[in-house]
């Protein structure tokens, strides 16, 4: 008889997932998927090296501007570049590891080479936000007040650079793959972990920018020179937060929490509502990192397939677009004898 969850497009899928497992129990694993990028995935790496171009030959500009201007806050927003160069750098890198071919070693691949890198970037942010603040303590007590002419000018310059930035990366995070990205739902997150630690970055810089276009707006039409620090500490605010949030996200990615949209007990009731399933047991559910999720089960079914594990996976990947997933089949436990 057909089994329930059989599908059209399971003969296309059979093949891929069933192996022995324990007392010759059915179990099916996704496989990893091959190294390289998605077509999206190369997007988003194309428009993160963009970004990089950019921004690096925007610093060595706006930071002779910030000399000139006698600046606090150019200053400190042309130091952020520098270390936005290196941390996209490294975010780059980090995208381009997480894709090779997993190994005898790394059986899932390097995919949390993408968190690291976005704690590694937070970091930076926080080490920069320091010199800020301590830049701005120091313009209190004694500082010359900046040429405000010098500041709107070059403080427009860095606010189009870094907008222009942002949204590209922004899009990268936003769009969607097209035309021979046959990956499916799973891959259409990319890396985004990563491409947010990077428009963090990139966002901290514009609002510097704009913070430094105020302040030289206050002290050209005769306002305290004491604006140019304090824009300084608002920005260094509004970084904190941000770098925080980036790396409290990336440590639930490295102790394997399961991702938000991907609650654990949706996914239990999901699986003990399917045909043939009595219940679920040992459900676990983590992210890699850069939307490359994985789940393992173990359910006790009354379905006598020996391609239930296999169509059971397939239909969990579709349906949640998840990347990785493992399910062992236990066979329905029976009453225990009275005459034994």
């Amino acid at each position: 008889m057909k089994s329930p969850l059989r599908t059209e497009h399971e003969h296309e899928h059979e093949h891929e997932h069933g192996h022995g497992h324990g007392h010759d129990q059915p179990v099916s694993g996704g496989a990893p998927s091959s190294a390289g990028f998605t077509e999206h995935e190369a997007r988003q790496a194309r428009r993160l090296g963009t970004v990089i171009l950019l921004v690096g030959g925007f610093f060595v500009l706006e930071l002779g501007g910030a000399i000139w201007a006698d600046s606090v806050v150019l200053q400190a927003d042309a130091l952020h570049l520098l270390t936005d160069v290196l941390s996209l750098a490294v975010n780059l890198l980090a995208m381009r590891i997480a894709v090779r071919e997993p190994t005898p070693r790394f059986t899932y691949g390097l995919r949390r080479a993408e968190p690291i890198a976005a704690i590694m970037g937070s970091l930076l942010v926080l080490g920069t936000t320091a010199f800020l603040v301590a830049e701005g303590i120091h313009a209190f007590r004694e500082r010359s007040p900046p040429k405000a002419g010098l500041m709107l000018l070059f403080a427009l310059m860095a606010l189009c650079v870094n907008a222009c930035s942002a949204w590209l990366l922004h899009d990268a995070m936003a769009g969607h793959s097209h035309g021979s990205d046959r990956a499916g739902p799973r891959k259409k997150h990319g890396h985004v972990l990563n491409l947010r630690s990077a428009w963090l970055h990139m966002v901290g810089d514009a609002l510097g920018a704009i913070a430094a276009l105020v302040a030289a707006l206050i002290i050209r039409f005769g306002g305290s020179p004491t604006a140019d620090p304090i824009a300084g500490f608002l920005v260094a605010a509004i970084l904190v937060v941000g770098a925080l949030r980036i790396v409290f996200d990336a440590g639930l990615v490295l102790l394997e929490a399961a991702p938000a949209h991907l609650p654990v007990a949706t996914i239990r009731a999901m699986v003990a509502g399917l045909p043939g399933v009595e219940s679920v047991n040992d459900l676990h559910v983590w992210t890699l990192g850069g939307g490359h999720e994985a789940i393992t089960l173990c359910v006790s079914s009354r379905s006598g397939d020996a391609t239930f594990a296999a169509r059971l996976s397939e239909k969990l990947k579709g349906s949640l677009g998840v990347e990785y997933v493992t399910v062992q089949v236990e066979p329905r436990r029976l009453p225990p004898d009275p005459r034994e």
